[in-house]
């Protein structure tokens, strides 16, 4: 079985992850194995439902042995145990094995980061003169591309779409997690320098997993700030980037809005899920960001955020 590095430990797994950096002699935090045969479900407790698109979702179960993840999309379901460590896939005939990884990447392994104590946050994280600093938006506000615009700049990549959050540090400190960047079309030439070749900059997402190491942060980092980021069509007469401090009680609401399965943790875990978000809120700052919405200026927003976190350290 390979294993690989992903969010600061091990993943050792019965199926190929391109995506992620192979290591050895690690001790696994994570065993991933396939199964064809599904086990039975005592007291399961429908937690939430996500969609997925197309009429399609996903349903995360809690029962005696842990949590399981059903999909519609026929790539199967993921079995989570109860301490996060040993996960399962139950493999349907002609799964895309893409789509697959990408649902482990995702969802399962923030399942199991929750089942862990980890806040898992939809968004990217860099690393800037020593401390992390998370961007959070919904899809197609642009967090990928600003963090590639920092990481181009000088800072390190820790994660892009999950930023895993460990409450019970002091201060809370944020883990490495999957170091590849999926930009379209138009973040991926105006960032990266890919050329889309007259194919549309919306067609699909490009994939950059092999970032050099300078450019990634392979350890945790004390969490300097989360950034909520919200878009503008700024005038050239107003500041690329401004940033309001929020109270810690919105700074948690907030936090909630923007947890990576909170959809999906309903019920028995909506409390704890609540109180991970307002142990991160009293601990760090977190900030509304209001930026222009303009490839022409992204370089003013990266020099606003550097100058913050200069004058921070």
């Amino acid at each position: 079985m390979p294993d690989y590095t992903v969010f600061g430990n091990c993943l050792r797994t019965e199926i190929p992850f391109p995506e992620l950096r192979a290591i050895e002699d690690a001790a696994p935090r994570w065993r991933l194995r396939v199964s064809r045969r599904r086990r039975p479900m005592h007291g399961a407790e429908l937690l939430g439902t996500d969609e997925l698109g197309d009429g399609k979702e996903v349903r995360l179960y809690k029962f005696a042995d842990g949590f399981r993840l059903e999909y519609d999309d026929d790539t199967g379901a993921f079995d989570v145990s109860r301490d996060g460590r040993d996960l399962l896939w139950y493999s349907v005939s002609n799964a895309a094995e893409e789509m697959v990884r990408l649902h482990v990447l995702g969802r399962v392994l923030a399942t199991a980061l929750h089942a862990a104590g980890v806040f898992s946050l939809h968004g990217s994280g860099v690393l800037l003169d020593g401390g992390a600093i998370g961007l959070l938006a919904p899809r197609f506000r642009g967090k990928s591309t600003l963090a590639m615009a920092l990481t181009q700049a000088g800072g390190r990549l820790l994660s892009d779409d999950t930023l895993a959050v460990d409450p019970d540090a002091s201060p809370p400190k944020v883990w490495p997690g999957v170091h590849s960047v999926r930009l379209w079309g138009d973040s991926a030439e105006r960032i990266m320098g890919d050329q889309l070749e007259g194919n549309s900059p919306f067609a699909v997402k490009r994939t950059f997993a092999e970032l050099p190491d300078c450019q990634l942060a392979r350890g945790p980092a004390h969490l300097s700030a989360i950034y909520l980021m919200t878009p503008t069509q700024g005038s050239r007469g107003t500041p690329a980037a401004r940033r309001t401090l929020l109270a810690p009680v919105s700074a948690a609401v907030s936090l909630v809005g923007h947890a990576k399965i909170g959809s999906l943790l309903g019920r028995s875990e909506a409390p704890v899920l609540f109180d991970r978000a307002v142990r991160v809120a009293r601990a760090a700052r977190v900030y509304r960001l209001e930026l222009a919405r303009d490839f022409d200026r992204i370089s003013e927003v990266v020099a606003h955020l550097g100058a913050w976190h200069r004058t921070a350290a």
